[in-house]
């Protein structure tokens, strides 16, 4: 049992065959965080943002079909029944925050989280022999992005700079749905 666990051991256990490439740390690197401590070497792991595609989308939360069967146009006034929350959010690998780099490089009007309101009113005119859908929801955007995360041992105390020595420790593909403040009625016809 003590060899199996010995062997087990040695093979999860990260060797400098396996580690990254010590080269100095990048520029574009928005966030240190401090993971360890420990016999006065402090563990820092950064955090650099690539965007790999964005598309713009209109996140509903309530919808409704207008049918108008009749020769007249026909006025009708409709109002959101249903509310929903939309929220920015890393998917795996690492605790990186995210936020800060989507609003100043998707754009500024993107919020980590936004909740539609109920009771918003439209009164709308439906053409004759025409159906309308009518959807209510926040304008957003589609993002994949990638976080590369970086590794520093400092014993010096201070939060590591571009040039310090640093080991490429991964690269995390992300997907997240970006709501912004934008949020009202869209109207369209099928």
């Amino acid at each position: 049992m003590a060899i199996l666990l010995s062997v087990l051991a040695v093979t999860v256990t990260p060797t400098a065959a396996n580690a990254g490439a010590i080269v100095p740390c990048p520029n574009g690197i928005t966030e240190w965080k401090l993971i360890a401590y420990s016999r006065g070497v402090a563990v820092w792991e950064g955090y650099r943002f690539t965007t790999l595609s964005v598309t713009p989308q209109f996140l509903v939360s309530d919808g409704q079909l207008l049918d108008n069967g009749t020769d007249s146009p026909v006025r009708y006034t409709i109002s959101s029944s249903r509310s929903q929350t939309f929220r920015v959010a890393a998917t795996t690998g690492v605790t990186a925050t995210p936020g800060p780099y989507l609003t100043a490089n998707v754009s500024a009007t993107i919020e980590m989280s936004r909740t539609t309101s109920i009771g918003v009113n439209l009164e709308t005119t439906v053409p004759p022999r025409t159906r309308l859908i009518a959807e209510y929801g926040v304008d957003g955007y589609n993002v994949d992005y990638a976080i590369e995360a970086w590794r520093v041992r400092k014993t010096d105390g201070k939060t590591p700079v571009t040039g310090d020595q640093c080991e490429e420790w991964g690269w995390y593909p992300q997907h997240t749905i970006a709501p912004t403040h934008l949020e009202g009625w869209r109207l369209r016809t099928a």
